[in-house]
């Protein structure tokens, strides 16, 4: 039981955010970041700065991070990710509601068979 929930936690980890924007990929296509949304700029620097947008312009991503203005140069950016904690947390609670059904019906049918195989073997039946 324990693995099992140990892997759950790995791939909702995994799953946190999804690529948006890569210099490698898709140079110069900014089609899928949005203004208003909240994203993690992964720069050449190294640097990984969260920033929701405010703006788009040729050169240069405006955004606020706790209240204060930012702008990262488009030529800076190496990735953009969109942040889907919730949806991942949303995916491991699921995960473990499943399997913790799936353990208590497999005890449940187990006892079961026991009780039957029991009360045959007793010549109650």
């Amino acid at each position: 039981m324990k693995k099992i929930l140990a892997i759950l936690v790995i791939i909702s980890i995994a799953s946190c955010s999804s690529l948006k924007y890569s210099a490698t990929k898709n140079p110069d296509n900014y089609k899928k970041v949005k203004a208003g949304n909240k994203y993690t700029f992964h720069q050449t620097d190294g640097s990984k700065t969260p920033m929701t947008i405010t703006s788009i312009t040729k050169d240069s991503i405006f955004g606020i991070r706790k209240k204060e203005k930012i702008s990262i140069a488009k030529s800076n950016i190496t990735e953009i990710r969109k942040d889907k904690t919730a949806v991942a947390v949303i995916a491991t609670a699921g995960g473990i509601a499943a399997v913790t059904a799936l353990v208590i019906g497999i005890k449940n049918v187990t006892d079961d068979i026991e009780d039957v195989a029991v009360a045959a073997g007793s010549g109650l039946n």
